[in-house]
């Protein structure tokens, strides 16, 4: 008999535990559920509820994104071998990278209220200045830039997975949703003063080109917005390569002919063209510079010759700099020009102050497409920089998307033609650095990390 109670009371505090554990499980997945709501809707995602009549419709949740009064720092990707109970334990420990996540997320652990009715997420508004390294969207986006709204500096973006278009305050960690005009899948994202250019493919794979704008209004702090539709114009079809003339709303771009590809330059929504440029090969590369100069480059190839050129009024090309291997150039109003060369996984920086000038090399090892000037007049330009050894067709499989880097950030001094470390990311934090911009106060350095597209924001002064 004492045995058969023994077991009794084992059989019985396993069936505790059991009951407990599936409770624990229960409430973990639903917590965890909730926040993956919180996230999408804050995001903008809509959400499909009942109407009154039974039919489905669609809500939009509030365009307004803030960031939790608790931030938990986080790196944008685990760590190699880190598995998923890890990266839970890391969570309920509190341990990061000192990386602040993306405003509007909710960490584990907490839950977001909803009301059923209006479908509104409360969050707590901005408490406090992001980390200096800021994820601004874990999510892909299409592309960035700062615009200045009632003399404050905003990061605008469009999200690749909706076509949707947010503001970032750098300042306060808060984002806004602007528009509501669903279009998926946009690859690439243009932003200027007063246009949104945004690319997709069509059904049959053709290149799409929109053109649209949105109105911009000033906006107290705390205050929200009502979102509106991003009206436009569709360009013409398999547009190869576009850019902005930043003067105006003037847009230069080139498309396929049966003999290579014209270029072309336009009004914003495609009226008064013009051609001005054909050649036989097919991957030119456009800038439109402040001072009107338009620059022309082949796209790069590791270990081969390319070319870059100053496109004339006339057609004219008027060759820039001597071909060399890999080429990659960023120029600038003036007549500075960064450029980087690529053999065989050997990279290297250089710099011409000026056209008549002779080229400097750093003692950095990037591509120029990781670099960007600094708005002022001074030669100074920032530069995501790999640390250590690339692959040995690093260029041809960075632009594929098959190998990434783990950059730092530095600045650049052109005319000391020297490079001094700005910021080197944690332990735990890799990030590819791509499509690199700089506000006009020189304040913040934005980016996105090529290997995932998420969006992040480097604040220079602390």
């Amino acid at each position: 008999m004492k045995a058969r109670a023994i077991i009794e009371y084992i059989l019985a505090a396993l069936i505790v535990l059991i009951l407990g554990a599936l409770s624990g499980w229960y409430f973990f997945l639903r917590t965890q559920t909730q926040s993956t709501q919180a996230q999408s809707a804050a995001r903008g995602y809509e959400t499909e509820i009942p109407s009154a009549s039974g039919v489905e419709s669609t809500a939009s949740v509030p365009e307004t994104e803030s960031a939790p009064q608790k931030q938990t720092p986080q790196a944008s990707m685990p760590a190699p071998g880190e598995g998923f109970l890890s990266r839970m334990w890391n969570a309920l420990m509190g341990r990061g990278t000192g990386v602040s996540e993306p405003a509007g997320s909710v960490s584990f652990g907490e839950a977001a209220s909803f009301s059923n009715a209006a479908l509104q997420i409360q969050t707590a508004p901005a408490q406090a200045r992001p980390q200096q390294l800021w994820q601004v969207q874990n999510k892909p986006v299409a592309g960035m830039a700062f615009v200045q709204i009632g003399g404050n500096t905003r990061l605008r973006y469009v999200e690749r997975s909706s076509g949707h278009v947010f503001d970032a305050d750098p300042e306060t960690g808060s984002i806004v949703r602007l528009t509501n005009t669903l279009m998926p899948k946009i690859y690439e994202a243009i932003i200027t003063e007063n246009h949104i250019i945004v690319r997709s493919l069509d059904a049959g794979d053709a290149i799409t080109t929109f053109v649209g704008s949105i109105a911009t209004s000033t906006q107290e702090d705390g205050a929200t917005s009502t979102m509106r539709a991003l009206a436009g114009v569709q360009l013409a079809k398999n547009i190869m390569y576009v850019s902005a003339d930043p003067r105006s709303t003037a847009l230069f771009y080139t498309v396929k002919d049966t003999d290579g590809v014209l270029g072309i330059r336009s009004e914003w929504n495609g009226t008064k063209q013009k051609q001005i440029f054909r050649s036989a090969l097919m991957n030119w590369r456009s800038t439109l510079l402040q001072d009107g100069r338009t620059i022309l480059a082949q796209a790069p190839l590791d270990s081969t010759l390319t070319h870059a050129y100053e496109l004339k009024g006339d057609g004219s090309l008027v060759r820039l700099l001597d071909p060399a291997p890999g080429l990659t150039i960023l120029p600038r109003s003036g007549g500075a020009l960064l450029w980087g060369s690529s053999s065989g996984g050997s990279l290297g920086l250089f710099v011409k102050v000026n056209p008549s000038a002779s080229s400097v090399q750093l003692p950095i090892r990037t591509i120029a497409d990781k670099c960007v000037w600094a708005k002022a007049d001074s030669p100074i330009a920032y530069c995501g920089v790999p640390q250590g050894i690339v692959a040995r067709n690093f260029i041809d499989e960075w632009y594929r998307g098959a190998a990434h880097s783990s950059d730092a950030i530095w600045r650049v001094d052109a005319g000391a033609g020297s490079a001094e470390l700005v910021y080197a990311p944690p332990t735990g934090t890799s990030i590819d650095v791509e499509n690199l911009t700089l506000d006009s106060k020189g304040d913040y350095l934005s980016f996105t990390n090529a290997a995932d597209k998420s969006l992040w924001l480097f604040r220079l002064v602390k």
